[in-house]
């Protein structure tokens, strides 16, 4: 994440999409994956699609939510 960042903030290239995951041992980040999301940019938020599993971004998207 710190080089997406980097390559923003020093090259003016912001990042197409970023992935956070939740590993099964935080304390040991060779751990499994247990799920992921996408980063959404401020007012979005993840929304899960309502297909597809459930612990992969993949089957999310950023969204705005109605009403805000």
């Amino acid at each position: 994440m710190f080089s997406a960042l980097e390559r923003w903030v020093e090259h003016g290239k912001a990042p197409k999409a970023i992935i956070a995951s939740k590993h099964a041992n935080p304390s040991q980040p060779s751990s499994s994956v247990e799920m992921t999301r996408p980063l959404c940019p401020y007012p979005e938020a993840a929304k899960y699609k309502a297909s597809g599993n459930p612990n992969e971004a993949a089957s999310f998207a950023c969204t705005i939510e109605q009403g805000r």
